[in-house]
């Protein structure tokens, strides 16, 4: 009875060991330069009528959104409770917040529509973008073409989950706004940066596997 035989074992040359860790460093470097780009997902429809912001975005970047908005325009605002500082800020959801930030960059206030979405501890933007359907659906604006703002790598997955619940066919796009703290090109040299962009990364693969057993 044999317990052993012998096999052959194929090992790289030192040429081949060489090209091969060169085409992994070349795999890696292109990855890391793409990353951003496939994160920050930006399709814009140029005549849309509405504009759906996140109402978490910091200062700077919901001034960027308000910049761009038109006359005429309806101009959504969405986001759950605030978890800290609601006294001080006088308001306990994002949406609200979001709204008033607008206003005092120049955005008409009734232009504005809060939908603000309910406490969850999981799944926040897929619940605010149900959120803000219902509300349309009531209001009688659901059906009108919208442009959905959000921050940087973020946009991916806000625009999967959006479409998912406003549904394949509905008029949406999205624009990712760019993050004003660090350049977007080099964002792996900026500790913001990576944990934003991998973040997202990790959160854009967690909602495509969420979507695909959602809908089985």
């Amino acid at each position: 009875m044999k317990l052993l035989r012998k096999t052959a074992v194929w090992l790289p040359t030192p040429t081949g060991f060489i090209l091969f860790v060169f085409f992994l460093l070349l795999a890696g470097i292109v990855m890391i330069r793409g990353l951003y780009p496939f994160l920050a997902q930006t399709r814009q429809l140029p005549e849309a009528e509405m504009v759906i912001i996140e109402g978490w975005l910091a200062d700077e970047e919901i001034k960027m959104v308000a910049e761009t908005v038109r006359p005429g325009q309806i101009v959504i605002t969405t986001g759950g409770p605030i978890t800290f500082g609601q006294k001080i800020l006088n308001y306990d959801n994002y949406a609200d917040l979001g709204a008033v930030r607008l206003v005092e960059m120049g955005i008409p206030a009734d232009s504005i529509i809060s939908i603000p979405a309910p406490d969850t501890v999981h799944d926040r933007t897929y619940v605010s973008a149900r959120a803000a359907r219902r509300k349309l659906e009531i209001l009688g604006l659901f059906g009108k073409s919208a442009n959905l703002y959000t921050i940087g790598a973020h946009a991916r997955r806000s625009y999967l989950l959006y479409r998912d619940v406003f549904g394949k066919d509905y008029p949406l796009g999205v624009v990712a706004v760019a993050p004003p703290r660090y350049h977007l090109n080099h964002w792996y040299r900026y500790s913001a940066g990576v944990k934003h962009v991998l973040t997202e990364f990790i959160s854009w693969v967690y909602a495509e596997f969420f979507l695909l057993f959602h809908r089985a």
